[in-house]
């Protein structure tokens, strides 16, 4: 039985056709994929499913036929009710959004939020609806829900706050679940785990997914059968059919080729490198930290965020620091940047104002680091005005690979990528010694991702900028930094240099991550 139909869906946005045409359906029991590269408008099709553009003056939306359709429950999708639109939100559909720090609220626990959620538990009994709470959040692999329901969104974890929204989507139990890049910010494991979920809750709920994402062996693994988007529209895998496996990913790979920015060019850049060398110069320096341990206390509980952790790190240096979600990754590069100051142990570097002016910090949303009203070149201008550095914006926007264009065009109207390499530009503004990248390649293509680790290889080298590279993926890690850590439950249980990625010598928990890094 047909879900959703979909047929001749149009979508424009300020006279700019963002989808044309095409034929889209989904069955009971069944998950279909939708691949695309990253800025090709796959959301703004998942945000049509949800009726949020329909609210929206600034898209108009036509279609031969979008309706909804399961069991004595009819909806058109083309319908412009609000009210309409929220009760079939409440009961048919919901949505696992990409960016989980957007998607909740901060001002409320996540528990009270989860509460919300569960709009079909007619019950008084506070106790009964906390259960089912902790229920969900044990579906979606979460350790320690009832901490969790306890906490804000601010104290969780990237990937902590991705199943959080997780178990928020499944609360309503849908008989649609829309799935925009779900696990993008979790590790190998855990992105395995909670595929495998939705797989498990298609099967005994019987419901309809549409899992929208850029990696395509990950649809291919886990999709009764796929759509590609490509220019403006929907074409269905099966129109590939006839042509080898091989063949058929070359093919789908092709529509994620996206803007080649430059070859990084040393000579080209030797203005920037000069300066840069001569504001830092290349004075000994290094990272120590000694049986460094975080202890957070809630509610009379004690839990340890890091214990015992001993690392070093010289100039120029390239640190891995590899995880679960949860394990305390983050919590270690906060005490690095000297944002988290609840720590016991040795670390060489106390000074505020050593840590403010040496050591920054490249967030894994780049969007939220950025003050929308402002456009690109000024965000980065306040930096260098703010530390007085003998650099200027163009020259910058040329070392990351941006455009000069984009100085005047504000953080909405640039990708992922673009969003990206100006936080990068704008951290180097302040003539750093060392960089801390926070999941900072989260969310972004296979290609994009590659360019970005380029430009921070780049940094590494000619700008003698040492980094430490937080990640949950081992592949980008281990082609960025010569030495890895790490880390489960906030405990170091693997320390090598990446040339001995594959040594049998590797811990088992360090062997099961690189064994999911790929579907």
């Amino acid at each position: 039985m047909s879900l959703l139909k979909i047929k001749n869906l149009n979508i424009t946005v300020k006279n700019k056709p963002l989808l044309k045409g095409g034929f889209f359906s989904v069955e009971e029991g069944e998950i279909v994929g939708l691949f695309g590269a990253s800025g090709s408008g796959k959301s703004v099709f998942s945000l049509f499913l949800m009726g949020f553009l329909n609210q929206n003056k600034s898209f108009v939306v036509s279609s031969e036929l979008s309706k909804y359709n399961y069991l004595s429950t009819y909806f058109d999708l083309n319908s412009k009710h609000a009210s309409s639109w929220q009760k079939f939100r409440s009961n048919e559909v919901s949505m696992i959004f990409q960016d989980p720090a957007s998607s909740l609220n901060p001002t409320l626990k996540c528990g009270q939020q989860l509460k919300e959620a569960c709009v079909k538990i007619v019950s008084n009994n506070n106790s009964f609806i906390k259960k089912n709470c902790v229920h969900l959040l044990n579906e979606v692999g979460v350790e320690f829900p009832e901490k969790i329901i306890n906490s804000y969104p601010h104290e969780l974890s990237g990937g902590q706050k991705q199943r959080v929204v997780i178990a928020i989507a499944l609360a309503s139990e849908p008989r649609l679940l829309i799935a925009d890049e779900p696990t993008t910010s979790l590790d190998p494991v855990t992105q395995r785990g909670v595929l495998d979920l939705l797989l498990k809750i298609k099967k005994t709920r019987n419901i309809g997914v549409v899992l929208v994402s850029h990696n395509l062996d990950l649809i291919k693994y886990y999709c009764d059968r796929f759509y590609i988007y490509k220019n403006r529209t929907f074409f269905s895998s099966s129109s590939l059919d006839g042509v080898s496996y091989i063949k058929k990913k070359e093919v789908l790979l092709n529509i994620l080729k996206l803007k080649k920015y430059p070859n990084f060019n040393a000579s080209h850049l030797n203005s920037i490198i000069k300066s840069f060398k001569k504001n830092t110069g290349f004075s000994d320096f290094s990272l120590d930290l000694k049986d460094v341990n975080v202890v957070f206390k809630k509610n009379n509980i004690k839990f340890s965020a890091i214990k015992n952790i001993n690392l070093s790190l010289v100039k120029g240096g390239a640190l891995g620091v590899v995880g679960g979600s949860g394990s305390g990754k983050t919590t270690l590069g906060r005490v690095l940047c000297g944002i988290e100051k609840n720590y016991t142990g040795y670390y060489n570097h106390k000074d505020s104002f050593f840590l403010k002016n040496c050591i920054q910090m490249v967030y894994q949303d780049p969007y939220s680091t950025f003050n929308p009203k402002i456009k690109c070149g000024k965000s980065v201008l306040e930096i260098i005005s703010h530390f007085k550095s003998n650099v200027t914006v163009q020259e910058l926007f040329s070392l990351v690979g941006l455009d000069y264009k984009y100085i005047n065009l504000y953080p909405h109207e640039l990708s992922g990528g673009e969003k990206q390499r100006l936080s990068i530009a704008r951290v180097i503004a302040s003539f750093p010694k060392v960089i801390v990248f926070d999941e900072s390649l989260s969310g972004l293509d296979l290609d994009v991702q590659l360019s970005v680790l380029d430009l921070i290889k780049f940094i590494n080298i000619n700008l003698n900028i040492s980094v430490v590279f937080i990640s949950h993926d081992i592949n980008s890690v281990s082609y960025l930094c010569k030495n890895i850590m790490v880390l489960k439950k906030g405990v170091i249980v693997d320390l090598f240099e990446s040339s001995n990625l594959l040594s049998k010598k590797r811990n088992i928990y360090t062997k099961k991550i690189i064994q999911n890094s790929n579907f």
